[in-house]
């Protein structure tokens, strides 16, 4: 009988993927789509323009953004009826396999419609536009794509625009059915081109326009009843040839198999990379968001074919495309893990490989150089507990024999920060990146004692047994540390010892922190498996932190949950913790469906008062990973992986 039920919920689940569904927009929300080379951050909602799409670059340690500049979009799409552009505004979007968008328009008897396409496994991108002439005697119809080249710019944290010549020419070895767009310095830098076939181009440039564009088109008459479509591929490449024969091989793909052949093909692949739980408002989140950290959390660098990992594609993230190892192996990897443990594998091939040597620093460019210093603890734990993660999800016992060297590093990286007259380990900056004077994180503390358990058992496994014992005698002597003195009796209003966010170390710590820190909540200590929910020290930190006693508790919010001084809002990991604890679930649900986010992608944050995204924090893919895996160990079916669910 449960076997009949999941399989019910699995057809419901393709069936309603593969038909596409209705999405809520506002106008001045964005789509994203993309793959794994090639994203589209910003296609807006109100009329299916892209503002800006990008590239991942190892030479240029992060982002590489193809901008239209002075405020316009780079790729325009229109349509005109009878000579007269039709007003494309406010359409209806709907998504397949909850990433590939399309909107839909019916306005005088004329329905048009556009979707946006990146198909995995190729450097392009496509565009399709339809038009149906629903009125009883013939139509002249247009269908258009306007392109414009404004600007390249270099993006870690804030674009950077960069200096060099834009240029426009036909298209290389196409027959004139194309246009290629090149940024050049003494040599060209970066190139992406536009196809058109069956549209014919008007190309301007300077001093025309401020640089390089298009405006392509076909126009038809068309019958009653009968539909005009157009596509238009387009391709990214380190230079001009390159770049045309990506954009020219995906066009080819499209004239064999047609535009529903490979939509369907991406679809498909898309929706083998979600879950369900049973419920379309769950899916519709949830699965939204487990695409988006696989796709905007991880890509391919165009120049040197690696698997990169960053905080975002996006360029609306405040500080996208740079690696945290807290990003990607504490709050992202999960979701690879719930949905594509191929991807989890090589993800951890570059947290040990490109990213090992400064594991636990801040904040790394993507080649593995360090951005921003400082020591953060649960950093340098992150990769341990995903690898341990990975190994208990997969039993890929071979990928831990490979990987024995790294295991050794990490672990001496680790051990470098105990301090044995504490019997704690101290880190620089806490989990959200900030400095304070009492070194001694509770949250930090925890996660290296699930880090030396994890160790233990993995070095047990490779038959270590003497550094397995000692791991395991570590983690035991921490545990009794940590409740020994990351514990106050002092906190105002509470009835009883409470954990405290950090301590100086000393056995009468004169001024702990009495905080949370969202990224580092004390209250995914069951979640860590240190404490249990109905531990008593734990009730009384939660009542506590749910408190008027706590200044950012926001307990008489009506979307309020426990904040920071440097986080002063609901937070994302504080809705995905509570959705984990059976007292906080009920809220965390309500925040979860009640507030839209940044057009269903996952944020930073949202006010407590009226659960409106925070507007720095939007795009934020390695949280909608977080949030994302949250969802499905509580809703899941089947269950969550061992990752999420230890």
């Amino acid at each position: 009988m449960k076997l009949r039920f999941l399989l019910c919920l699995a057809v419901a689940h393709v069936a309603l993927a593969q038909n596409a569904v209705p999405v809520k927009l506002a106008s001045s929300d964005v789509i994203p789509t993309g793959n794994e080379w090639i994203a589209l951050p910003t296609i807006r909602a109100v009329d299916g323009a892209i503002d800006n799409f990008n590239v991942l670059s190892m030479r240029d340690r992060g982002l590489l953004e193809v901008t239209g500049g002075g405020g316009q979009p780079v790729l325009e799409p229109y349509f005109a009826i009878d000579g007269k552009p039709l007003e494309f505004r406010n359409p209806e979007w709907t998504l397949h396999s909850w990433w590939i968008p399309k909107a839909t328009l019916t306005k005088d008897g004329i329905t048009a419609t556009l979707m946006w396409c990146a198909p995995p496994g190729v450097r392009a991108a496509f565009l399709s536009l339809t038009i149906t002439n629903n009125k009883t005697s013939a139509t002249k119809v247009t269908l258009g794509l306007r392109a414009r080249f404004g600007a390249l710019n270099r993006v870690t944290y804030t674009p950077v625009e960069l200096k060099g010549e834009l240029r426009g020419a036909p298209a290389p070895w196409t027959g004139g059915s194309g246009e290629v767009f090149s940024f050049v310095t003494s040599d060209t830098h970066f190139a992406w081109t536009l196809l058109h076939p069956g549209s014919q181009a008007d190309v301007n440039g300077p001093p025309v326009t401020s640089g390089p564009s298009s405006d392509t088109s076909q126009t038809l008459t068309l019958e009653p009843g009968k539909t005009a479509e157009a596509h238009f591929a387009i391709g990214v490449g380190l230079e001009e040839y390159s770049a045309t024969q990506s954009a020219k091989a995906l066009a080819e793909t499209i004239d064999r198999e047609g535009v529903k052949g490979v939509l369907n093909d991406a679809a498909t692949w898309f929706l083998r990379r979600t879950r369900t739980t049973g419920r379309a408002d769950l899916d519709m989140l949830m699965n939204r968001n487990l695409l988006f950290t696989r796709m905007y959390a991880w890509g391919k660098a165009l120049d040197t074919e690696q698997v990169v990992g960053i905080t975002s594609r996006s360029p609306r993230y405040y500080v996208s495309a740079a690696y945290w190892d807290r990003d990607a192996m504490l709050w992202s990897f999960p979701a690879l893990l719930d949905t594509d443990p191929d991807m989890a594998r090589s993800a951890l091939e570059y947290a040990l490989s490109v990213q090992l040597r400064n594991t636990g620093t801040h904040s790394r460019f993507i080649d593995g150089v360090v951005l921003e210093d400082g020591l953060e603890l649960d950093e340098a734990d992150a990769p341990v507990t995903a690898l341990y993660a990975y190994l208990a999800a997969t039993a890929d016992f071979a990928f831990i024999k490979k990987h024995r060297a790294d295991l050794d590093f990490l672990q001496r990286n680790i051990l470098t920060n105990f301090v044995p007259e504490t019997g704690l380990f101290i880190t620089l900056h806490d989990p959200q990146d900030e400095y304070r004077k009492q070194g001694y994180s509770t949250y930090d503390n925890a996660l290296t004692w699930l880090a030396l358990k994890d160790l233990s058992q993995i070095y047990g496994r490779l038959g270590d047994a003497a550094t397995s014992r000692d791991m395991a005698a570590r983690a035991d002597a921490l545990h009794a540390a940590i409740l020994k003195l990351c514990v106050t009796q002092n906190a105002p209003g509470a009835d009883g010892p409470i954990l405290v966010s950090a301590t100086d170390g000393s056995p009468a710590s004169k001024d702990p922190i009495l905080a949370d820190v969202p990224p580092g909540s004390l209250l995914k200590l069951p979640f860590l498996g240190f404490v249990s929910e109905d531990d008593r020290i734990f009730q009384r930190t939660y009542r506590w932190l749910h408190s008027p006693n706590y200044q950012w508790s926001y307990s008489d919010q009506p979307f309020g949950l426990p904040g920071s001084y440097r986080l002063p809002f609901t937070t994302s990991w504080s809705v995905a913790d509570h959705l984990r604890l059976k007292s906080g679930r009920d809220q965390a649900m309500k925040i979860l469906l009640g507030s839209d986010w940044d057009g269903g992608i996952i944020t930073e944050g949202v006010s407590a008062s009226t659960g409106k995204a925070d507007q720095a924090g939007r795009a934020f893919a390695t949280a909608a990973g977080y949030v994302a895996d949250a969802i499905c160990t509580a809703f899941c079916s089947p269950p969550a992986t061992a990752a999420s669910t230890r």
